[in-house]
């Protein structure tokens, strides 16, 4: 092969890779307070920004004293307590939309609003998986044991060694361990009013902002409201 057509080659083959899209848009970083890193797939860990696009397989993390909220296409609402780690993703079924939040560590906060028949979104970790329609609370993820506690609605609470599964209603707080198993237990007054604190209801405002720029350098917002 000449050298000159090798190049061309090479050069069209590496023109492809770059090209390749990102995977689908699954959520917004709707709000950032102090140290909160965005990593995309195949790239660096970044400053978050608000109103950045999160598109499926994207990681977020949080430092000391931090926090941030991540909005979903259907508006439901993930805050992302200090000390954090998460991956988003989505997938797409003709006119379906499910979403995944793997929780690596720490803890989450969540209004989740009521899914369709042929959609869910669902909390995992490598103990644990939490299967959502529609409700309210708290789920976290450590090295000893998960712990779901739900402020609203049910959750599918699921043991991914033993597949053991409970029924988490309001008001009650499961746990999940490595060694298998699972239990459901009456919430605490401490557990719910902390549930309550991280979930934040008042966070769901139905609006959505985002920062730009325009063709002259100038820092723009633009506010959108769901009905």
């Amino acid at each position: 092969m000449k050298p000159t057509l090798f190049i061309l080659i090479f050069l069209a083959f590496t023109s492809l890779a770059l090209s390749v899209p990102p995977g689908p848009a699954v959520a917004v970083v709707s709000k950032v307070i102090l140290d909160v890193q965005h990593k995309e797939v195949d790239r660096d860990w970044t400053k978050a920004q608000r109103g950045e696009t999160l598109s499926s397989g994207d990681r977020v993390k949080t430092g000391s004293k931090s926090v941030a909220v991540v909005k979903f296409k259907d508006n439901s609402l993930v805050r992302v307590r200090e000390e954090s780690e998460l991956t988003v993703t989505g997938e797409s079924r003709n006119s379906a939309f499910s979403k995944s939040v793997n929780v690596q560590k720490g803890a989450v906060g969540f209004n989740i609003q009521k899914q369709n028949p042929d959609e869910e979104f669902r909390f995992t970790s490598p103990t644990s998986v939490a299967s959502i329609r529609g409700t309210g609370g708290k789920f976290s993820s450590h090295e000893d044991s998960d712990t779901l506690v739900v402020t609203e609605g049910v959750v599918e609470f699921t043991n991914q060694r033993s597949s053991q599964s409970v029924e988490v209603r309001a008001g009650f707080t499961a746990i999940s361990r490595p060694d298998g198993t699972i239990e459901s237990r009456p919430s605490t007054p401490e557990e719910r009013s902390e549930a309550l604190q991280s979930s934040r209801k008042a966070e769901q405002d139905n609006k959505m902002e985002f920062e730009f720029r325009d063709n002259r350098g100038n820092k723009k917002e633009l506010k959108i409201d769901y009905k």
